[in-house]
């Protein structure tokens, strides 16, 4: 949009005309406009990029006093306003202060013109809310988990620092640059909704739990709150539909397990830990984000991939038998077919591909990427616990029904000297003098070692090594890799990406340096 476009105070009231500069920022379009904010699109003069510009603007109370100022209307709302300009402005420094790709990037945050306003990178895709709306293709399992994982990763580094989001919901998770992210954390918008007693303004009707229908502050929130909407969101995924309120559970709950509802497309691991999620009771739900995860299965390495547990079947129960929504898989006349599903293979993030923008890539067998930095359990581990478990429930069962294990393949060894032995072809438990089977034994050679890199970058920018995204140049400051040749890529907006290949050696230290 240029400058001779139709100025925006044509239509929007309270939005600043095209051509307007604010500090180093100039309008160039109109993003969005809600009851609490303004999003524009903007021209960062001095880096000459692309943002987008966030301002405070609580249209119910406030408004233009010549041309920029904002000021509100009523003496009466002046603590209200006040209360959300502070709220806005801790939004923009928690953003800030915390560096993950599954969160909005912060370039910069300022007070001014009787507001606020904070500069972000600029994102291009569409909410869950807009994909869900458009139908098309039932989601998978396969692919919330390639949605949602990094989600739960964000949120799980936000909760140990005690910041709760309290307003997840497919609106507010983004598809974009082949990536999800969680916006607008709603802080201001809780403090106004308070100050106002709209709490109807604050909360979402299917995604919000019991307690944040309590306005006198006898029920906590917490961690537990956003484990409630994240449940929510998957079941929305899973069924194609908003859940049912929290408060019409009340009583008595008809909400019927995934699995049962889809015919056995989604896990029964999935199906209980989302009816866990949403239990109306604080008491019976997860109380992390951690717990939620692991019960779903999702297991991060360190090679940035989530696996999903070996697929079980739900069996429909007999005539007359009824449906406990948090047991296991039962017996039926049909009997259970034996999974032969393959071991997951890695994917590589450098040819990720989101598949709800893009169109949707095929992808290896019950294995999904994140961009989580964080090293936790490996998915052999949860294989054989799924197995154990497996085997457990179907020994107390009346009428076993035999499940095959689904067969370990072997990675193909790549034709190179001396192959160090794959992780996931490893037996879990080894003697020193027992063989690995299948990896060719390499010849004794000294360690490899490690260097350290160190980044320079200015401004800022996402850096990915050997296509694995680290995180942002503010936050990751060096790293240790193992000696030899890797890959360094270095993204920052519109800027044309950087791509260098460093050779780091053993205890020496490298350090790359770029300015946009």
């Amino acid at each position: 949009m240029s400058s001779s476009s139709s100025p925006l105070l044509a239509t929007h009231a309270n939005c600043l005309p095209v051509g307007t500069r604010i500090s180093d920022f100039e309008i160039i379009g109109l993003v969005g406009e809600g009851g609490f904010g303004i999003v524009y699109l903007a021209k960062d003069t001095s880096l000459d990029r692309i943002v987008a510009l966030k301002e405070f603007m609580p249209s119910s109370f406030a408004g233009r006093v010549d041309g920029i100022q904002v000021a509100v209307r009523s003496a009466n709302n002046r603590a209200t306003f006040d209360a959300g300009l502070k709220s806005f402005i801790n939004e923009a420094k928690m953003l800030a202060r915390f560096a993950h790709p599954a969160l909005v990037e912060v370039f910069r945050f300022w007070e001014g013109n009787g507001t606020a306003y904070m500069a972000m990178r600029m994102y291009r895709g569409e909410t869950l809310r807009q994909v869900l709306n458009r139908g098309g293709e039932p989601f998978s399992e396969e692919r919330i988990a390639q949605i949602m994982g990094p989600i739960f990763d964000a949120l799980e580094m936000l909760h140990r620092e005690q910041v709760f989001h309290r307003d997840i919901a497919p609106d507010n998770i983004m598809l974009a640059d082949g990536r999800s992210v969680l916006l607008d954390f709603g802080s201001a918008r809780k403090i106004i909704g308070d100050g106002t007693q709209a709490l109807t303004t604050v909360l979402k009707p299917g995604y919000a739990p019991i307690e944040q229908y309590s306005d006198d502050g006898t029920m906590k929130q917490g961690a537990w709150t956003d484990v409630y909407a994240l449940g929510g969101v998957l079941y929305h995924l899973a069924m194609g539909k908003v859940p049912m309120q929290a408060v019409s559970r009340m009583m008595s709950d008809p909400m019927k397990p995934v699995a049962e509802l889809t015919e056995g497309r989604f896990s029964v691991n999935f199906s209980n830990a989302v009816a866990k999620a949403m239990s109306v009771h604080v008491d019976n739900r997860f109380q992390t984000v951690t717990e939620f995860r692991k019960a779903l299965g999702w297991n991060v390495m360190q090679a940035q991939v989530v696996t999903l547990p070996p697929p079980q079947v739900w069996l429909e129960p007999k005539p007359g038998v009824g449906v406990d929504e948090h047991a296991g898989p039962r017996t039926s006349d049909r009997g259970a077919q034996p999974s032969t599903a393959n071991a997951p293979a890695r994917v590589s993030p450098s040819t990720s591909v989101d598949p709800i923008v893009k169109g949707e890539r095929s992808m290896p067998p019950r294995t999904v990427e994140t961009t989580s930095r964080t090293p936790l359990f490996a998915g052999v581990a949860v294989a054989v616990v799924a197995a154990i478990g497996a085997a457990i429930w179907f020994g107390r069962s009346s009428n076993p029904v035999p499940v095959a294990a689904p067969p370990v393949q072997t990675p193909p060894v790549a034709a190179v000297p001396a192959p160090l032995p794959d992780p996931s072809t490893v037996p879990a438990k080894t003697t020193p003098n027992e063989p690995v089977a299948s990896v060719a034994s390499p010849t004794p050679t000294a360690a490899v070692g490690e260097g350290l890199v160190k980044f320079d970058i200015k401004p800022s920018g996402r850096i990915d090594i050997d296509g694995i995204t680290k995180g942002l140049s503010s936050a990751v400051k060096e790293v240790k890799l193992s000696a030899g040749t890797h890959t360094i890529e270095i993204f920052n907006g519109r800027a044309p990406p950087v791509k260098r290949t460093i050779e780091v050696k053993r205890d020496e230290t490298i350090t790359v340096s770029h300015t946009f």
